[in-house]
């Protein structure tokens, strides 16, 4: 059994032009403490051992009226032999990269617009999903059943039931270095008749940026494919997603996104590449900071270009991309703190606007 923790203060600043004010309001700056991935996880012993994952997320120790505890996941997971593992209850889909990588350990403070907007529900649900890795490591599988039903308020039909399948591998790999492919698709019934994709411009304490509102729909198909190259401490990577929306309401609408991503660790280390789930892990310092041994920690630079397009058909939710910069000093493996800067343009309401964010972090992580 093991408890673990992270615990975020973060702060953002916004300089906005007047288009920008129209479009989402005065934007002033924020700080908000955050306790995330406030888990208990563990094995139970058995000839073959089970996993389970308890965790929630707890947002507003700041601000009275913004507090809030949500469950992300409880789910158990059986090993099935050599055929699969599968997983049981409040858990990710299984699909995406970024969304599979832990919020806290991607190199940027956020995920890009695009991941969040894509999601449709939650980012968790409860569900079966079945999963395993073969080829020596190489591979690695996944697809699932999920419906929230018992948690949402609705009986199971209108609850909508979301089907979700995603492989990745390594192709190639070599001392030092590797590249990654992935695709993945799901297949979402309407949840309550409707569909509704949003997201926020990258910085968790601004309002939706982009935002299609609820719209009537029967299904949703989204296909996506990812990569990843790395050599040593350099890494170039990104996703695209599209996504098919039946609506003849709103002339069945196509949404799109993407990100482009690159980092360099000033400081030799490489991120480690997680074979079970397709993923990548944190940094962990090679020489943790320190006055007595001189060490500097791990410095990590990051450069992303993110897009996501709502609108289509009659919906109009805006385009927005966003360039943005990272650098994060890791002094061990339990801290960091990260500066991030990002200019973003908004396609929205008939205007067009430009706004700038600034944004800091310190994070705890146990």
């Amino acid at each position: 059994m093991r408890l673990g923790f992270s615990a975020l203060e973060d702060g953002a600043f916004f300089s906005q032009d007047a288009a920008s004010r129209q479009q989402v309001g005065n934007l002033s700056p924020d700080a908000l403490f955050r306790l995330d991935d406030l888990s208990l996880s563990g094995q139970i012993k058995l000839p073959h051992p089970w996993s389970y994952d308890i965790s929630a997320n707890y947002r507003g120790l700041d601000s009275l009226d913004s507090r809030s505890l949500t469950l992300a996941n409880l789910n158990i997971s059986i090993p099935l032999g050599a055929i699969a593992t599968v997983t049981i209850g409040r858990q990710k889909e299984g699909v995406g990269m970024e969304m599979l990588s832990n919020g806290r350990d991607v190199p940027f403070m956020e995920r890009s617009v695009m991941t969040t907007a894509f999601t449709l529900v939650e980012s968790r649900i409860a569900g079966v999903r079945f999963s395993n890795v073969i080829a020596d490591g190489r591979l690695t599988w996944s697809a699932g059943w999920f419906n929230d039903w018992l948690s949402n308020g609705l009986s199971f039909s209108r609850s909508g039931s979301i089907f979700a399948g995603r492989v990745s591998g390594l192709p190639v790999e070599w001392d030092g270095g590797l590249l990654h492919l992935g695709a993945a698709g799901v297949y979402r019934h309407a949840q309550d008749g409707g569909f509704r994709a949003k997201s926020r411009p990258e910085v968790y304490e601004a309002p939706n940026f982009v935002d299609t509102g609820k719209f009537p729909a029967d299904h949703a198909t989204s296909v996506g494919g990812e990569f990843a190259v790395v050599e040593g401490p350099f890494s170039v990577s990104g996703e695209y997603v599209t996504t098919n929306v039946s609506s003849q309401q709103t002339g069945n609408p196509r949404f799109d996104g993407y990100y482009v991503m690159a980092t360099w660790s000033l400081t030799g280390e490489t991120r480690p590449y997680r074979r079970a789930s397709g993923t990548f892990g944190k940094v962990t310092p090679a020489a943790p900071f320190s006055f007595a041994r001189g060490g500097l920690g791990a410095w990590e630079v990051g450069a992303r270009y993110s897009s996501v397009d709502l609108t289509s058909g009659t919906v109009q939710g805006g385009k927005f991309d966003r360039v943005s910069g990272a650098l994060s000093w890791f002094p061990t493996s339990q801290w960091r703190l990260d500066f991030n800067y990002g200019y973003g343009r908004l396609d929205r309401k008939g205007l067009e606007s430009r706004t700038s964010f600034y944004q800091l972090r310190l994070q705890f992580e146990l």
